[in-house]
């Protein structure tokens, strides 16, 4: 089944909430200017949402009577308005220009409030760039600002932007406790459109937990509230968090409906995005129900727009570097014309010292010409020295490798013994349960020897690669099941790790795999085990998926009940790992570990 995404509203109603609240007390210029400015930033306001395109003809108008005024302010506000209607349209690259523009002007005024905003604004365009740490960064400086000057509104989007953020990270219950801060401020604050948003988003969240329920309810409240006032972007994407809850809960009659509405509306008003995701979810939706026909075209679709949208991105990062180049080598061009003309009026008032200069420099060349040829010298005899240096090193390396191999071929035969005789001992034992506790035994002794095994037949000795230890450790305990009938799907990344990382992992690995062939399939029928190993910002997640009969996933959180359970929730504390467990469709396990180590 294709997979599809689901994103949450963008933090840019932030942005633009911050500068529409804000105005300004000082006159500046005459009141019809003023004017002008208010009545095209009431204009900016009407298109931005749904008419993007219109919106930034209103923000370069607004531009062009900001910059015959003296208030810098203005003038900032102008290049966020830029910015913002370019991130509407897509074109992040130009909108990220415009933001920095904003930016230098706010650093100028030395308001607390501004700067508070500013770092909002950084933390926007670090987001454009997919850097959720750096965004989370900046927005709590712009949050602790907020509170100095006590605006809760404020207080309240940052929230939800910092929400955002923890959802790029995959941290869905971090995220869910930011927004509920944020829901508190505008329920306190009586404010019935912000609670609507914060709603739309919250359904979200709520898939991400699996909580289908509640993403349904928060769907409905804001898609259906007769006191709904937000624009066709923000509907549309909530439309997309229903009708992907809708498709989970089996209704997909509703789900296809609903994303043909979303897909309607993002169609009409330009969203690209949004337009590409429901062409993703609506391939889903017919390739379940076998209408391939059907699923093709919108699979094509969802590629096309995914193609488009990464190649303008690609395309406006290259002109504004060619834009910087084409700047640079006029600043170059205009200081080496300045040092021409110092060089000519020099010339002009030494013309009686050319001589003497010239023997200098004569004098100066041949002294280093001599510096050369001693250096060249001293450098041919450095050299002898160090190609011996290096030739011990390199022999010494070469012995100290030989011997780490001989000792990891060692410990992998030591540990194939103790398999061997734990087997034996098993032949003479007729308690299951001690039968069963000495298999399990036997296949954690397996998962070390496999990652010894891997070091002394690789180059580096200090890493393991784990798309070969992973595969062979799965098929190694499928084979000491006999496992026949259950279908094996893994996605392992081309990492190799450093063994302080790997042996928790494969012992790790090896529980949860073992776990699932033992229990999750009973009476279950086309039994999948898909195993997942990926890194993603600056985390290593690990991935154990079952579509079998689930079972309390609190046992695995709080490592109660097993040895093998506990040992799971040992071995991820060392990895300062965060586990999360879902049991809707089988059992899924997660482990977004921060304690690793990659080698070369």
């Amino acid at each position: 089944m294709i997979r599809t995404n689901n994103p949450l509203l963008t933090p840019v109603y932030g942005i633009l909430a911050s500068l529409f609240l804000y105005i300004p007390t000082i006159l500046v210029g005459q009141s019809s200017m003023k004017e002008q400015l208010q009545s095209t930033q009431d204009s900016i306001q009407k298109y931005y949402q749904n008419q993007p395109v219109k919106a930034l003809d209103y923000a370069f108008i607004y531009e062009k009577i900001s910059s015959e005024s003296d208030s810098l302010k203005y003038k900032a506000k102008a290049d966020n308005f830029i910015g913002m209607c370019y991130y509407m349209n897509g074109e992040i690259d130009k909108a990220i220009k415009y933001y920095v523009a904003g930016i230098q002007k706010f650093e100028t005024l030395k308001d607390t409030y501004f700067v508070a905003m500013l770092h909002n604004n950084i933390g926007a365009a670090y987001q454009l760039r997919k850097k959720p740490d750096e965004t989370i960064k900046y927005y709590l400086k712009a949050l602790k600002g907020f509170e100095e000057v006590k605006d809760t509104l404020w207080m309240a989007n940052l929230y939800n932007n910092i929400s955002i953020q923890k959802n790029e990270l995959e941290l869905y219950q971090d995220e869910l406790d930011y927004k509920q801060k944020a829901m508190d401020i505008y329920i306190a604050q009586k404010d019935t459109q912000m609670i609507l948003l914060t709603k739309g988003n919250l359904s979200h969240t709520y898939f991400k937990l699996g909580d289908y329920k509640k993403s349904l309810l928060n769907a409905e409240d804001y898609l259906y509230s007769p006191f709904n006032e937000a624009g066709q972007s923000g509907r549309a994407t909530v439309m997309l968090a229903y009708a992907y809850t809708l498709q989970k809960i089996g209704d997909h009659a509703k789900s296809l409906k609903i994303i043909q509405e979303a897909i309607d509306i993002a169609e009409k008003n330009g969203f690209k995005e949004i337009t590409m995701k429901a062409h993703q979810h609506l391939a889903s939706l017919y390739e379940e129900q076998k209408n391939y026909k059907q699923a093709f075209f919108h699979f094509t679709a969802f590629h096309a727009l995914q193609d488009t949208l990464f190649n303008q991105q690609k395309d406006e990062t290259i002109n504004d570097l060619l834009v910087k180049y084409d700047s640079d080598k006029k600043d170059a061009d205009i200081i080496l014309l300045n040092a021409e003309n110092e060089l000519k009026n020099l010339q002009i008032a030494q013309s009686n010292n050319t001589k003497w200069a010239l023997i200098f420099g004569l004098l100066l060349v041949s002294l280093l010409a001599f510096l050369a040829w001693r250096l060249k010298n001293i450098k041919a005899k450095n050299n002898i020295e160090l190609t011996s240096k290096n030739q011990q090193i390199c022999k010494a390396l070469e012995e100290k490798n030989i011997l780490l191999r001989e000792i990891h071929h060692r410990v992998k035969n030591n540990l194939q013994v103790i398999s061997s005789l734990l087997k034996l001992q098993s032949q003479y034992i007729e308690d299951e349960g001690a039968v069963k506790a000495i298999a399990e035994g036997r296949n954690r002794v397996h998962s070390m020897a496999l990652l010894h095994q891997n070091l002394y037949k690789e180059d580096n000795l200090t890493g393991v690669n784990m798309k070969e230890y992973f595969t062979n450790l799965i098929e190694g305990l499928f084979d000491a099941y006999k496992i026949t009938d259950i279908k094996l799907v893994t996605e392992i990344e081309d990492l190799t790790l450093d063994i302080d990382t790997v042996i928790p992992l494969g012992l790790i690995a090896n529980e949860l795999v073992s776990n699932a062939l033992k229990h999750a399939f009973d009476n279950v029928e086309n039994g999948i085990l898909t195993v997942k190993l990926r890194e993603k910002y600056g985390r290593l997640l690990f991935n154990v998926k079952d579509n079998g009969n689930g079972y309390d996933e609190n046992l695995v959180a709080e490592g109660k009940k097993s040895f093998g359970q506990k040992l799971i929730k040992s071995l991820s504390d060392k990895l300062e790992a965060d586990v999360q467990v879902t049991t809707t469709t089988g059992t899924d396990v997660t482990l977004s570990i921060k304690d690793y180590k990659k080698v070369g």
